[in-house]
């Protein structure tokens, strides 16, 4: 999942910071202010058991309107 953040400029060490502690990569940052706003991308690769507990609790309550099954 890949995220871009973009903040006021004096905002922008603390908002990366952030993403960094919880565990974001930061990649392509922009930290020269355009109009007042800097901005990253925010990214992170969620693991194979993330993403396979969220299906299994998925199917066991039934959400299958979020795929597009009405």
């Amino acid at each position: 999942m890949r995220i871009r953040v973009t903040t006021r400029a004096d905002l922008y060490e603390r908002r990366k910071q952030e993403h960094l502690d919880r565990g974001y990569r930061v990649e392509e940052e922009r930290p020269i202010p355009v109009n007042g706003f800097c901005s990253f991308v925010a990214a992170c690769e969620p693991s194979l058991s993330d993403t396979l507990g969220n299906l299994v609790a998925e199917a066991l309550n039934g959400n299958h309107a979020a795929r597009g099954d009405s």
